[in-house]
């Protein structure tokens, strides 16, 4: 499978990473070119029924404007089929749209210019098909602009060299409700923009704690296995959850839990860095991935979150708690197998015999061989770690 450049980049603080970005506006280019193809259809069938005897101030001869229609047609369907045969694999589908509507608002302009310009019944031309690319692309007002504006500025330029520049008040009217309306789309397109974000966003991170929700943590981390296959940078993924959550839950009330759940995750983003990520793996267990991150790393890491959250006491309602954790840890070094399931398989092992030795501690487990079926990891090392304080 090709993949466009940057496809598996790391995340930074977006919603959307560049490949999912990418994704959107694949399928978005087959939409749009659908709407386009359709509105190219209406548009034919219209300057049918009007017939040219009925035009006032038809310019050129009614020939043009249906030639000009059916080949925004035969363009739109042209793009849709490559859309539909390439999928995710389609490159530059954002500019491939953008360029779509240049076509579709220049033969358009030539049907509405034959048939009297911003004075004649086909005034609008097929400038209307912008109005769905804040529905079915992504990037809102900035990746909206240059189709909308760009075919409303060549709407305008083509209708005035053909028709001339003589546009009764109607006429002044049309084109001003044009202008108006592309302007409301751009609108549209930062509103839709903000929600399909803020959706997205709800949907990738966990409620309460803002780690990232499972699936979403099991998808970025399948994109980064990807990438890291290509590359020679360790991975190190940390499995761990809450020392004895239970009795905090029913000992303080489970907001004090909630509480407890929200300081630990906010504690440890302190500490990790921006293409580090964490995500909530179920109750209060969390799997923290680290990128270009060794074992030993990995186990200094802990020692110092386990220093932070020992020195000082989490403050809950009235009480103060100390807050302990179990962990296991994978380490995955460049040429060991990078399969997502057998990775959080182990990691999970390991997070067992850390508890199974008293917890509070670190285990550390292998991860399977390269290029060999998975096997039941060998010994667990399980470290113990000094509590400050």
């Amino acid at each position: 499978m090709a993949f466009p450049p940057h496809a598996f980049a790391i995340h930074d603080g977006r919603v959307y990473s560049d490949w999912e970005l990418h994704k959107l506006a694949a399928h978005g280019l087959r939409r749009y070119a659908l709407v386009a193809a359709l509105l190219s259809l209406f548009l034919v069938a219209l300057d049918a029924l009007l017939g040219r005897g009925s035009v006032e101030h038809a310019v050129l001869p009614a020939w043009v404007s249906r030639v000009s229609l059916f080949m925004a047609t035969g363009v739109s369907v042209a793009f849709y089929a490559l859309a539909m045969a390439r999928k995710v694999e389609v490159q530059r589908p954002m500019a491939l749209a953008t360029l779509l509507s240049f076509a579709v608002a220049a033969a358009g302009a030539l049907s509405a210019a034959a048939a009297g310009g911003f004075n004649g019944p086909l005034a609008f031309g097929l400038l209307p098909v912008v109005f769905a690319w804040p529905l079915v692309m992504p990037g809102g007002v900035k990746n909206a602009l240059p189709s909308a504006l760009g075919g409303l500025l060549l709407h305008f330029a083509l209708v005035f060299v053909i028709a001339g520049r003589h546009i009764t008040p109607e006429g002044r009217a049309v084109a001003g409700l044009l202008a108006f309306s592309v302007g409301a789309a751009l609108a549209a397109a930062f509103v839709i923009e903000h929600w399909r974000t803020r959706a997205a966003d709800l949907s990738q991170h966990d409620w309460l704690t803002n780690a990232l929700s499972r699936p979403f943590l099991e998808e970025r981390l399948t994109a980064l296995c990807a990438q890291r296959q290509r590359s020679l940078a360790p991975v190190a993924l940390v499995m761990f959850d809450i020392d004895r959550f239970k009795n905090i839950n029913d000992s303080y009330g489970r907001q004090a839990g909630d509480e407890v759940l929200e300081m630990l995750v906010s504690g440890i983003k302190a500490e990790i860095r921006a293409s580090d990520f964490i995500g909530r793996y179920g109750g209060d267990e969390f799997l923290l991935v680290l990128d270009e991150c060794e074992g030993h790393s990995a186990l200094a890491l802990l020692d110092r979150l386990r220093a932070r959250f020992s020195s000082k006491p989490m403050t809950v309602g009235d009480n103060q708690l100390k807050v302990s954790f179990a962990a296991g840890i994978v380490s995955v070094n460049p040429g060991d197998s990078m399969v997502m399931k057998e990775l959080l398989r182990n990691a999970e092992r390991a997070l067992e015999n850390s508890k199974e030795a008293g917890r509070n501690r670190t285990a550390m487990a292998p991860p399977p061989p390269p290029n060999e079926p998975p096997v039941a990891p060998g010994p667990i090392s399980a470290t113990d770690t000094q509590i400050v304080g």
